[in-house]
């Protein structure tokens, strides 16, 4: 059993089999993945890792666990396991490679991790605990940990959640975690901090217009998916610096020295799919790597379909709480696309999208 000091949950106790995943390769990778890709340039003390979190989600996942017995403990670790398949920068490339969940079982499936989990589970039945709903739920240990982690780290004000009256009011009914009617408060804080860290963290316009640009390098790097998934962002940045290819070499170091693209939209206005392929398409061929499409899709809130107990009763949250209702009804006053350039040729771009597109000022 070993101790690890953490700045959200205090001590996190490892047993010995955590350990032993820990201790793998492919869990110590996770050091080297930053939990939100290249938010630092916009939140420099943001250097928090796909480690730690997951070390967090452990450590909630077994608390809720602990107060709901019935709950398979291979689901515990399962929650230590959760982000192993991520890519350098996180979620950056997944618009290039697809979600990480696929690598996270590829690398259980063919990695030393999995030797260690075969020591106490079958590998098929550990698999499939991936989506337990204590991993990945409507509210579970893993929301609970990043959207807490998250705010502490970039020092935005919206962190301030209740996490042990929260986990203190979770039931596992034997397909899902229900919250108890003390939980709701405490919950709705977790659903507010969640709308809030969207528009000032996940969406802030430093870490799209970076990410766009990292993600073209790699595109015109052409790596490929059986490289890229088992790299961390020490191998990837020393790629693309290393590249033969000059715009690779070039976005590269301008994300390095922080010469960010400009924006030349950032709009909320919806295009239609042969709009946005026509744009893509003219700003590809007259500016190339100079000038980025970023089109994201809209935002989900997934947790306002947690179930609570009201009564004898189970309601969905958003039925229960007005607050949650309303955040629902605004999950998607922030989003926003982009079109980024460089500085040199803003105002040409500029005038390009003007003469394909409707756009209000």
């Amino acid at each position: 059993m070993k101790l690890v000091h953490d700045p959200i949950h205090g001590h996190i106790e490892l047993d010995d089999f955590a350990v032993r995943l820990v201790d793998t390769s492919e869990f110590q990778r996770l050091r080297r993945i930053t939990q939100l890709g290249l938010a630092f340039l916009a939140y420099p003390s943001a250097r928090h890792t796909r480690f730690e979190h997951s070390l967090g989600t452990f450590h909630l996942a077994r608390k809720i666990a602990g107060y709901n017995p019935e709950i398979d403990d291979g689901a515990v670790y399962a929650a230590l396991l959760h982000d192993l398949g991520h890519y350098p920068f996180s979620h950056t490339l997944e618009g290039i490679y697809g979600r990480h969940e696929e690598n996270t079982k590829w690398f259980i499936r063919h990695g030393e991790i999995g030797d260690a989990v075969r020591e106490r589970y079958s590998l098929g039945e550990f698999l499939k605990l991936l989506k337990h709903p204590l991993v990945s739920g409507d509210i579970d240990a893993d929301r609970m940990d990043y959207l807490v982690r998250d705010a502490y780290y970039t020092g935005v004000a919206y962190g301030l959640v209740d996490l042990d009256r929260l986990v203190r009011n979770l039931a596992w009914d034997g397909e899902r975690l229900v919250i108890g009617e003390k939980g709701v408060m405490a919950a709705q804080s977790l659903l507010l901090a969640r709308s809030m860290m969207y528009p000032t963290v996940y969406q802030h316009h430093v870490s799209k217009i970076a990410g766009s640009m990292l993600t073209k390098a790699v595109e015109l790097e052409g790596i490929p998916f059986e490289e890229i998934r088992t790299m961390d962002e020490v191998d990837l940045i020393a790629r693309l610096r290393a590249s033969e290819r000059a715009e690779v070499r070039e976005l590269v170091a301008a994300i390095d020295s922080r010469r960010l693209y400009k924006r030349v939209v950032w709009s909320e206005d919806e295009l239609d799919w042969d709009s946005l392929r026509e744009l893509r398409t003219e700003l590809d061929a007259e500016f190339g790597h100079l000038v980025l499409v970023d089109y994201p899709p809209k935002p989900k809130f997934e947790e306002k379909n947690a179930f609570v107990l009201v009564g004898d009763e189970l309601k969905r949250l958003s039925e229960v709480s007005p607050l949650v209702r309303s955040l629902v009804e605004l999950k998607d006053t922030h989003w926003r696309w982009g079109v980024y350039a460089r500085a040199d040729v803003v105002e040409m771009a500029k005038a390009l999208v003007r003469k394909l597109l409707p756009l209000r000022d």
